[in-house]
């Protein structure tokens, strides 16, 4: 993974792109039992309308040298600070999956958290008024167990610790009616337009900001 300045020598084992696996790493932070992640299985008009509705976030995986390299030439923004939208950097080796999670789920935590007293909510307020990578150093002290725990539960083999994996999870979550990509290597939230209301207007634009930025040559 990249921005090295800010990873110090912590790595995690990376997770695996399944949504059962996440829907257990959610469950375990407190989210309630009745939300859970599902595969966006293409991305034209008839596989969108398979999603479940309400959908709220959507984490998508790329390989990363390929297109880092290809988003560098085109001069990428990296992002800023924004009120109103919860981000934190990655400062733990192949820690994206987690860190991808992470951002979807405080962003939409008065939806999906059913405790106060939850993994999930305990986090985010001991991680308030902290800076991006106070919070990324955090994450790290607080969810090493858990994350390890869930790692190890999918249906291939976990890579070791330290490898060097050639791929990176980002998130898209809607707040206030703004589509934002969330990646704990940039700077901050990205800003990528407006969602339309109703159903299927948080995964239509979020799949058009994938298209348009990670797959349109």
């Amino acid at each position: 993974m990249q921005h090295l300045s800010l990873k110090d020598s912590q790595h995690w084992v990376g997770l695996e792109s399944n949504p059962e696996v996440m829907t257990e790493y959610a469950h375990k932070l407190g989210v309630d039992k009745s939300w859970a992640f599902s595969d966006v299985v293409g991305l034209d008009e008839d596989s969108l309308k398979l999603v479940p509705e309400p959908c709220l976030g959507l984490i998508f995986l790329y390989p990363f040298s390929q297109l880092e390299a290809h988003k560098r030439k085109r001069g990428r923004v990296r992002g800023r600070p924004t009120d109103g939208v919860w981000f934190m950097s990655q400062t733990i080796g192949n820690a994206c999956g987690a860190v991808a999670l992470m951002h979807t789920l405080t962003n939409c935590m008065d939806q999906v958290s059913s405790s106060s007293s939850s993994k999930l909510a305990g986090f985010a307020n001991d991680a308030k008024g902290a800076s991006a990578f106070e919070r990324g150093k955090l994450f790290g002290r607080a969810m090493g167990e858990l994350h390890d725990a869930v790692a190890a539960h999918g249906q291939t083999d976990a890579p070791k610790p330290n490898a060097d994996l050639d791929f990176h999870f980002i998130s898209l979550v809607a707040v206030d009616g703004i589509l934002y990509e969330l990646d704990g290597n940039n700077d901050g939230p990205i800003e990528c337009g407006a969602v339309q209301r109703g159903p299927g207007g948080f995964i239509r634009a979020a799949v058009e900001h994938v298209k348009e930025e990670y797959i349109a040559p």
